[in-house]
């Protein structure tokens, strides 16, 4: 299995500064590249950053670029707690398209830990021009940091086991790009990244009177491969569900030369559920063509039982929905 190196904390809480490298397996899950290579982002995350500051910016009734005048004014941007940084390719899109003539300096970039004191951005603008926009981008920043900070907490209490977003964002790619920034899987970006067959598609390609292990092992046999994207998922409540799924892809996969793997959603399952589904894998030598993903109403503190069940992934919305932004503040010269 290709691996993948990463950082992450030593300290499974996520409190500890130190960090080491640690190997991952590579998961289908991960769309990351299509937003962020090499600590830059793609056109495609940067065409969806530049319509997110548009609308705020119009939220706050600023439909065009706002002038500079000689009432020049200097300002810092002081973080009042720690954690992991983004959001600042965001905010440097609000500087360059809103305020014409600003002059700025970031002393740390995207992904980066930051300390409470810390200063992050010195800024030279019209006066104007930073009070009209001081809040957008400290909501901006501190809102994906908060992603960022709050899944690097995740991922480092997850360790080896993987975390994933889910579609369940309200910044779209944006969201999806803080948690990678943390340590986080994206899962996919849109609907048609992968084939994700969930209850409503089963319910929806069900046979009259047709049990649903009948009908999950006759939709993976008859689905079309080269239309399925970067991964195939299925989403199984049952271990009569999950067995069914699991025989009809390895028989699937026996007269393919480059097989591929199927991502199993155990969806809302409960621990003992799971464990019997990882066992019956196991013993059926079915666990080497599967990905095990655990979702459904999992928090934070439910990583340490999922990974001693020994799923590959965990996808939960706590990653992102809720995350309490990081704190941070604008101070204008002379306050």
């Amino acid at each position: 299995m290709t691996e993948v190196e990463e950082r992450a904390e030593a300290d499974p809480d996520g409190e500890s500064d130190e960090e080491t490298t640690v190997r991952h397996p590579l998961l289908p899950h991960d769309r990351s590249a299509l937003l962020w290579v090499e600590h830059r982002p793609t056109e495609r995350l940067r065409a969806s950053i530049r319509r997110w500051v548009t609308a705020l910016m119009h939220d706050e009734g600023i439909t065009g670029a706002l002038p500079r005048t000689e009432e020049t004014a200097n300002a810092k941007v002081i973080s009042r707690g720690s954690g992991r940084l983004a959001g600042i390719t965001a905010a440097n899109q609000l500087l360059l398209d809103w305020l014409p003539g600003a002059d700025w300096s970031w002393a740390v970039a995207d992904g980066q830990d930051i300390h409470e004191g810390d200063i992050l951005l010195e800024i030279e603008a019209d006066r104007t021009q930073l009070l009209s926009t001081e809040r957008i981008l400290l909501n901006i920043v501190g809102r994906l940091s908060g992603i960022t900070t709050n899944t690097r907490k995740w991922s480092s209490r997850a360790h080896p086991m993987r975390v994933a977003a889910t579609r369940k964002v309200h910044w779209g790619l944006l969201d999806k790009w803080a948690v990678h920034l943390g340590g986080g899987m994206t899962h996919r970006l849109t609907r048609a990244d992968a084939r994700m067959l969930k209850e409503n598609d089963l319910a929806s390609l069900a046979l009259t009177d047709e049990r649903l292990p009948h009908t999950v092992s006759r939709v993976l046999k008859e689905l079309d491969l080269e239309e399925c994207g970067a991964f195939v998922e299925i989403e199984v409540r049952t271990i009569d569900e999950a067995i069914a799924a699991a025989e009809a892809w390895v028989d699937r996969m026996q007269d393919i030369t480059d097989t591929q793997r199927l991502t199993l959603m155990l969806d809302n399952m409960d621990e003992g559920k799971a464990r019997e589904v990882m066992l019956d894998l196991e013993t059926r030598k079915f666990r080497h063509l599967m990905v095990v993903e655990a979702s459904g109403g999992i928090g934070y503190d439910d990583l340490q039982t999922w990974k001693e069940v020994g799923v590959d992934v965990v996808s939960a919305s706590g990653l992102h929905r809720g995350a309490k932004p990081l704190d941070l503040s604008m101070l204008f010269e002379g306050s």
